[in-house]
C-alpha cells in the first residue's frame, strides 16, 4: 500500500464495557504496584521535588531548605537566599493534592502518600494504553494484555517505586497523544483540550518536553487534514505546502485555540516558576556544568544497548515494537510515526546530556517516558499471540521476551538500586566511569544479585515486618482484579458496575490501611514523638533547624505542622555560609526548634551560638528517642532593661551583677525571660551555679532554672577579671498559674554543699529579688 492510499483506522468509540475494563486495568495495575511499594524516596531528585511540594502544602512557599545539607546537588540559591529545586513545577502540582490530604489526615505520612503519585499515573497510563488499543480496533483481551505488558514487564514498574519525574512525563506525553487520537476518531473537542493539558503538565514536569511540541502540532495538522478527506502523506514540500498548512489553521480556528490555551498557560507558568525562584523568567537554576556536552555516540549506545543502561537489556519485550510497526504503517500511519519520532527524539537529546545515564537509577530512566508508545506498537504482536496466529518459534520468542522482562523488573525492584550504585562508586573511579556501562560484569543486572538478602528487600510490607496482614490484603486485591479483568474482556459477559465499584473502593480502603500501618515503622518512634511534640507546641513565627540529614524524609513523613524546616548537617564549627544561615534564622524567626543528634551542645557549631545568645525554653529527650529536642528564643526577646546595678556576690566579692532584664507581664502557659549581666572581679577556682526562681507572694517556688552560667558553657572557673558574661534564662509558666504579682529570686551557690553566696544588697543575704512580674488572667 503506498503513501497515497494508506487508510486510517476506522472510528471506534468506547462502549461502556470498554470503559469498565479500562477502570479495571487501572485498579489492577495499582494493586500490583502496592505489592512493590517501598514508602521511601530513593533519590536526591525525589527529595528535592518532595521538599518543594512539602513547602507548598505547609506554608504556600516554594523553597527546598529542608535539603540545605545537599548544597547545589539538586538545588540553586535564589536572590532571597533560599534554596530552590531546579526541577519543574509539574511534579509538585500533581503531588500537591496527595500531600495536602496527608497533611490534614495525621494518620497518613506525607512522604508515603506522595509516593503514590507514580503508581497512580503509571496505572492511569496503562488504562489509556488499553483505551488506545480499543480505539485501534483491537479486541479487549489484546488491548488489556498490551497495557499489562507495559505496566508489569517494562521499566514502568520499577519506577513506580520512585519519586522521579520520568513516569509523570510519560503519562503526560501519552495522555496528550491519546487526546489527539481520540479527537480524530470522535471529533470531540474535550479530548483535544485534555490532551493539550496533559502535554502542558509533561512540559511543566520536564521543560525538555518543549522539543516534543512540534510533534504534537504536526499530529494536529494531520488530524485536521484527514477531517477534510486529505492525506497529508501525499503532500509535497513545495510552495503550496505552507499554504495548505495555513489553510488548516484558518478553517479550524476553534481547534487551534482549544489546543493553544493549555499550551500557552503551561508556558507562562514555566516562566513564572523561573521568576518566583530565581528572579528571572529565563533562569532555570541549572549549573553551567549541567549541559548537553556528552559523547553523543556513546550516549546513544549507552541508552539503547549497553549492558549497564541499555533499554534492550532492561525491557527486552519492547523489541516487539518493531514487529507491530508494519500493522500500524498499514492502518494507523501517523501514530506509528509519532511514536518512533518521539522515541528517537528522546534518545538523540538525552544521549548528548552530560549525565545521559540518569545518575543513580535502574536502567535508562530518561527513556521511561517513551515506554507506553513502544508498548503500544507491540500491541499487534500480542494480538496475534493471544489469537494463536504466530508461528511456534515466534510465539516462543515473544513469551521468552515477556518472561525475561518480568524477571528484570523484579530484579530491580527487590532491593534499592543505590546499593549497586554505591558499590560501583567505591569500586570503580571516577564515578560513572564509561567502562562501567560497557562491561557486563559491572552491569547492575549482574551485580544486583550480590546484594539480595532478606534484610535488603525493601518492599514496605516486608521491611516493616514482615507484615503478613498487609501482604494478604494486597494479594487479595491482585487476585480479585485479575479475575475481574479475565471476566470483563470476555465480550459475552456483561460487566457489573456495582462489582467494579466495590472492587475499586476495596483497593482504596486497602491503600489507606497500608499507609496507616506503614507510617510509624518507616519514620520510627523517635521521629514520630519529636514531630508530634513540635506540632503540639509550635507557634506562628517558629522555625525548625533539623540536624539529621539522613532522616530528612522520615521526619517530614510524620510532621504535620506548618513550620519551615532548614535541614543542615551537624558540625563542630560553622563555615561562613552556615554562620550566615544561623544569623538569618535568629533575625527572622521568633523561636528556633533544634532537632539534634547525640552531639553535646558544647561540641555543636549550631548549638553553641544559640546557647550563648539565646534563651533556652525547652530541652528534652522524648522517649524512646535518645536524640534531643531543644527550643530557643532569640536574645532580642528580652533585652537588658536595668544597668549599673552593682550588686556583688561572694565573701570576698568576686562577681558583680551589672544589669538585668525580665518579662514584666505574662499569661499562664507563656514563657518568662530573665537576662543577667555578670562582671568578674577576680578569678575563682570553683564552678558555682546560678539559680533563678519564680516566687509567689507567699515566697513559694513556682518555676525555676538552675545551672552553670550560659547554659553550662561558661563555668565560673573560666571567668577572667574584668570579663562580662551575659547569662539568659527562661521558663514556661504552668497553665494553672493563678493571676497576681510574682518575683524572681537570683543568686549563686556551691553545688558541692548547696551553700549560697552572700550578696551585698537585697532583702536576703543570699539572693536578690527582681520584680514584680504580673501574671494576667
Amino acid at each position: 500500500m503506498d503513501m497515497k492510499t494508506a487508510p486510517a483506522v476506522s472510528p471506534r468509540d468506547l462502549r461502556a464495557a470498554d470503559r469498565r475494563t479500562a477502570f479495571l486495568v487501572f485498579v489492577f495495575l495499582f494493586a500490583c504496584y502496592l505489592l512493590t511499594y517501598t514508602g521511601e524516596i530513593q533519590s536526591s531528585d525525589g527529595l528535592a521535588m518532595f521538599a518543594t511540594v512539602e513547602s507548598m502544602v505547609r506554608r504556600g512557599a516554594f523553597e527546598a531548605n529542608q535539603i540545605l545539607w545537599s548544597g547545589l546537588q539538586q538545588g540553586s540559591f535564589g536572590p532571597d537566599g533560599n534554596l530552590y529545586s531546579r526541577k519543574g513545577l509539574g511534579m509538585s502540582l500533581l503531588a500537591l493534592p496527595l500531600v495536602a490530604l496527608a497533611q490534614q489526615w495525621r494518620a497518613l505520612g506525607l512522604v508515603q502518600v506522595a509516593l503514590l503519585l507514580n503508581p497512580l499515573l503509571t496505572a492511569w497510563t496503562g488504562a489509556l494504553l488499553f483505551r488506545a488499543g480499543v480505539r485501534l480496533g483491537w479486541p479487549r483481551a489484546a488491548a488489556a494484555f498490551t497495557a499489562l505488558v507495559f505496566g508489569l514487564a517494562t521499566l514502568a514498574w520499577p519506577y513506580t517505586q520512585t519519586f522521579f519525574s520520568d513516569p509523570v512525563a510519560g503519562w503526560g506525553l501519552f495522555a496528550g497523544f491519546y487526546g489527539l487520537f481520540s479527537h480524530q476518531q470522535t471529533n470531540r473537542k474535550r479530548y483535544l483540550f485534555l490532551g493539550a493539558v496533559a502535554w502542558g503538565l509533561a512540559y511543566l514536569t520536564r521543560t525538555i518536553n518543549l522539543l516534543t511540541l512540534p510533534l504534537f502540532v504536526g499530529a494536529l495538522f494531520f488530524v485536521l487534514s484527514q477531517r477534510e478527506d486529505e492525506n497529508p502523506f501525499s503532500w509535497r514540500v513545495d510552495r503550496r505546502f505552507l499554504h495548505r498548512l495555513w489553510g488548516l489553521v484558518i478553517r479550524h480556528p476553534r481547534h487551534w485555540i482549544i489546543f493553544a490555551l493549555p499550551v500557552l498557560t503551561a508556558g507562562l507558568l514555566s516562566l513564572w516558576w523561573n521568576w518566583v525562584r530565581f528572579g528571572d523568567v529565563l533562569a532555570s537554576g541549572y549549573l553551567e556544568s549541567e549541559a548537553f556536552n556528552g559523547n553523543w555516540l556513546f550516549g546513544i549506545f549507552g541508552l539503547l544497548v549497553s549492558p549497564g543502561q541499555g533499554l534492550l537489556w532492561y525491557s527486552p519485550v519492547l523489541l516487539l515494537a518493531a514487529g507491530g510497526t508494519g500493522w500500524f504503517w498499514r492502518r494507523a500511519r501517523w501514530p506509528v510515526l509519532f511514536a518512533w519520532i518521539l522515541a528517537g527524539l528522546y534518545v538523540l537529546v538525552y544521549a548528548k546530556w552530560y549525565m545521559w545515564h540518569g545518575g543513580f537509577s535502574w536502567g535508562p530512566r530518561f527513556l521511561v517516558p517513551v515506554l507506553p508508545f513502544l508498548a503500544l506498537l507491540s500491541g499487534p504482536v500480542w494480538r496475534k499471540f493471544l489469537e494463536d496466529r504466530l508461528s511456534p518459534e515466534r510465539r516462543f520468542g515473544a513469551g521468552a521476551l515477556l518472561l525475561i522482562s518480568l524477571g528484570v523488573q523484579w530484579l530491580g525492584m527487590l532491593i534499592p538500586f543505590r546499593m549497586v550504585q554505591d558499590w560501583l562508586a567505591t569500586a570503580v573511579t571516577p564515578l560513572f566511569a564509561p567502562e562501567t556501562f560497557v562491561r557486563l560484569a559491572d552491569s547492575p543486572l549482574a551485580l544486583q544479585w550480590r546484594f539480595i538478602r532478606g534484610e535488603t528487600i525493601h518492599f514496605a510490607w516486608w521491611r516493616f515486618g514482615p507484615d503478613w496482614t498487609s501482604f494478604g490484603l494486597i494479594l487479595a486485591a491482585i487476585v480479585a482484579g485479575g479475575a475481574l479483568i479475565l471476566r470483563q474482556v470476555n465480550e459475552t459477559e456483561r460487566g457489573d458496575r456495582a462489582v467494579l465499584g466495590i472492587y475499586g473502593g476495596a483497593v482504596l480502603l486497602v491503600t489507606l490501611v497500608l499507609l496507616v500501618r506503614y507510617q510509624i515503622p518507616f519514620s520510627g518512634p523517635e521521629n514520630t514523638t519529636i514531630a508530634r511534640r513540635i506540632a503540639e507546641m509550635e507557634k506562628p513565627g517558629d522555625v525548625i533547624l533539623h540536624l539529621r540529614p539522613s532522616e530528612t524524609q522520615q521526619f517530614a513523613n510524620v510532621y504535620h505542622g506548618d513550620l519551615p524546616v532548614y535541614g543542615l548537617p551537624q558540625t563542630q564549627e560553622l563555615d561562613a555560609s552556615q554562620q550566615a544561615t544561623l544569623q538569618r534564622l535568629r533575625a527572622s524567626y521568633g523561636r528556633i526548634w533544634l532537632i539534634t543528634d547525640r552531639t553535646l551542645p558544647e561540641r555543636s557549631g549550631w548549638e553553641r551560638p544559640l546557647r550563648v545568645a539565646s534563651f533556652l525554653l525547652w530541652d528534652e529527650t522524648p522517649p524512646p528517642s535518645d536524640y534531643r529536642l531543644v527550643l530557643y528564643a532569640p536574645a532580642a526577646t528580652q533585652p537588658l532593661t536595668e544597668v549599673g546595678v552593682g550588686i556583688r556576690f561572694g565573701a570576698p566579692a568576686w562577681v558583680r551583677l551589672n544589669g538585668y532584664g525580665f518579662t514584666r507581664e505574662v499569661q499562664p502557659g507563656a514563657p518568662v525571660f530573665v537576662v543577667l549581666e555578670w562582671e568578674s572581679l577576680q578569678a575563682v577556682d570553683r564552678n558555682y551555679q546560678v539559680f533563678v526562681h519564680l516566687l509567689n507572694d507567699a515566697g513559694e517556688k513556682i518555676a525555676q532554672r538552675d545551672g552553670q552560667p550560659v547554659l553550662w558553657l561558661r563555668p565560673t572557673s573560666t571567668w577572667q577579671p574584668g570579663e562580662r558574661i551575659v547569662d539568659r534564662y527562661a521558663f514556661v509558666l504552668p497553665e494553672e498559674t493563678p493571676p497576681g504579682a510574682y518575683t524572681i529570686a537570683v543568686g549563686l551557690y556551691d553545688p558541692e554543699n548547696g551553700q549560697r553566696l552572700p550578696v551585698s544588697a537585697g532583702p536576703q543575704d543570699s539572693a536578690i529579688e527582681l520584680g514584680p512580674i504580673l501574671v494576667a488572667p
